[in-house]
């Protein structure tokens, strides 16, 4: 019984010392969604006291807003794209990594840092990729005698921008999910298959996913959660624009809020991309069983 209890305190030392972050985290969370789900279900006016309840009209109305419905369209567009294309380049590069056999650590410390910079250096940098005569990718076409392309006043391309921007930013942190997950993997398994005849392409797909797809799903969550909520680069690089093409949840929330000051439909909005995330990160843990 002694030895039990002694065992039961040595493995709940960690969780214990877990518990004054946790309550803070859950506290300043729970406490802006709370105050959130409130305040969109009334009518707060900053030129007015009155704060009459109108349940659920905030919604209906967004919902019926053009607007909104491009936006939304817009942010379905621009995280499916960035989750596609970022987890197989997270894919890639961490099994790259993992076969390095040199510079390991300096190469692992390279990923990290477009994830270590800020949203507003990444976005910066895009422009200066991509602005007109003067960006990089244009002086680089023209050297091949290629025509100037309005990368940023197209709206397609603008949003091609946008979502290259957020893949170059967000996928690093996946890569290292990835990573974690290939080096918990016995070697001795690499080399019974190889030993039997495997290809690489079978080693990937029947080896290394299904036993690391729990690390896929967490890889996904953090994606998706990342391209949803991703507002520092979108608005420094396009404001939205051209036009409202570029708009997504994100940077419509902020001009609701910030540039006409109505909270309740900025309320209404956040709790819209909280459940999309969570709806979407619920279908990852069922089919990935993190």
């Amino acid at each position: 019984m002694d030895f039990s209890y002694k065992q039961l305190k040595k493995k709940s030392v960690p969780y214990v010392l877990l518990i004054p972050s946790m309550l803070f985290v859950i506290g300043v969370l729970g406490y802006g969604v709370i105050y959130g789900v409130v305040i969109s279900l009334f009518e707060v006016n900053v030129y007015s006291l009155e704060t009459p309840f109108v349940g659920l009209k905030n919604y209906i109305y967004i919902f019926q807003d053009p607007t909104f419905l491009n936006s939304l369209y817009k942010s379905l567009i621009f995280v499916f794209m960035s989750v596609v294309v970022g987890i197989i380049l997270s894919l890639v590069f961490a099994i790259a990594l993992y076969k390095l056999t040199i510079m390991k650590s300096f190469f692992k410390g390279l990923t990290l840092i477009p994830y270590l910079i800020s949203g507003i250096a990444a976005a910066t940098m895009f422009k200066f990729l991509f602005a007109g005569d003067v960006g990089m990718v244009n002086q680089f076409l023209s050297v091949f005698g290629m025509e100037e392309v309005l990368w940023l006043a197209d709206e397609w391309l603008a949003l091609f921008v946008i979502i290259l921007a957020n893949i170059w930013f967000v996928t690093p942190f996946a890569i290292l999910i990835l990573l974690a997950g290939l080096q918990g993997i016995d070697e001795q398994i690499f080399e019974a298959a190889k030993i039997d005849g495997a290809s690489k392409l079978r080693i990937v797909f029947q080896i290394i996913i299904p036993l690391i797809s729990s690390m896929i799903g967490v890889s996904l969550i953090w994606l998706s959660f990342a391209s949803f909520n991703m507002f520092d680069i979108i608005l420094p690089l396009t404001g939205g624009g051209p036009g409202r093409s570029t708009e997504v949840l994100a940077v419509y929330l902020y001009k609701l809020a910030f540039n006409d000051l109505n909270y309740s439909m900025a309320s209404a909005v956040m709790i819209v991309i909280m459940t999309l995330n969570l709806a979407v990160s619920f279908v990852y843990l069922k089919v990935f069983k993190v």
